[in-house]
């Protein structure tokens, strides 16, 4: 596993985790699906420019395989800033957090055998969760909105695993352009389909917030996201969903003014812990051969 896979963890849970508040204060005012189809599909013109070369040396199963990816995690993203109109931004990242469980059942399903230390460090990470969910929030609002949230973690590790799993990615910066793109257009669409048809133009905070979902989000965070799929092990780019909503929490309390408790560090001490032997695991592990091979044990 390369050295500078930590240090793009940490970026990526930086950039991520500054999505859920963003996303909470750019619905204030704006359509969550539409805004967030334009976003998306905006960072992906502007990034498929950029990599035109690439593209066009790129094959077609490539691109297919690719937007396939884009659709889900884009789709993923349109939904939750869906439901973060209804559930605050800390409890939708705290419950975004059941991504690495989804991942883990879906690489059993495909047949990649998962062992007793990565269910350790997932059973450690979900406590240090459920410390956060308890201490920070009284408890998630089981509402249909929260389903949602969880459905959308669903689609998260469902996009990760085929991306990790694929041989036929095109280069980083044009895969994430195309699935910018392709997300993009499919979360447009669906915001033109169920939306109003004459939004309000918002303010400017919520406007800031679509510049911070633009760059940080969707620019920075997917071209991140994209580079560690194909240079780390697919159950340690996952724990980045440990990582998101602690994160997300503190950019809530000192942004947002969201009230702070103590007791949350407790769970944040068990989530760090946990990525860090994840990634201690697979660090010591023997390197994969190329992206068919992230995430599968040597």
């Amino acid at each position: 596993m390369s050295a500078r896979v930590p240090l793009a963890l940490v970026i990526l849970w930086l950039c991520w985790g500054s999505s859920f508040p963003a996303m909470r204060v750019m619905v204030g005012t704006l359509p969550p699906l539409t805004t967030s189809g334009a976003v998306f599909l905006t960072a992906g013109v502007v990034l498929a420019v950029a990599r035109a070369r690439d593209l066009r040396r790129t094959s077609v199963p490539a691109l297919r395989r690719a937007a396939l990816v884009g659709c889900c995690l884009l789709g993923a993203q349109g939904l939750a800033a869906l439901a973060v109109a209804h559930v605050p931004a800390s409890t939708s990242a705290l419950l975004a957090a059941s991504i690495p469980l989804w991942l883990v059942v879906l690489r059993a399903v495909v047949g990649e055998p998962t062992g007793r230390r990565e269910w350790g460090c997932l059973v450690l990470g979900l406590a240090g969760v459920a410390v956060i969910v308890l201490a920070g929030s009284g408890g998630p609002a089981w509402t249909p909105w929260a389903l949602l949230v969880l459905g959308t973690s669903v689609l998260w590790a469902a996009g990760t695993l085929v991306a990790s799993r694929s041989v036929v990615l095109p280069t980083p910066g044009a895969a994430t352009a195309v699935q910018l793109v392709a997300g993009g257009a499919l979360v447009l669409t669906a915001g033109l389909a169920v939306e109003p048809a004459a939004p309000g133009v918002g303010n400017g905070s919520s406007w800031a917030a679509v510049a911070v979902l633009l760059v940080v989000d969707s620019l920075a965070g997917f071209a991140l996201f994209t580079w560690l799929v194909r240079h780390a092990p697919v159950s340690v780019v996952g724990t980045y969903a440990y990582a998101v909503p602690v994160v997300a929490y503190l950019t809530g309390v000192l942004v947002l003014g969201e009230e702070f408790r103590p007791v949350v560090l407790v769970g944040a001490a068990l989530v760090l812990t946990a990525v860090a032997l994840q990634v201690r695991q697979h660090a010591l592990a023997r390197p994969h051969s190329g992206p068919g091979d992230l995430g599968r044990r040597p």
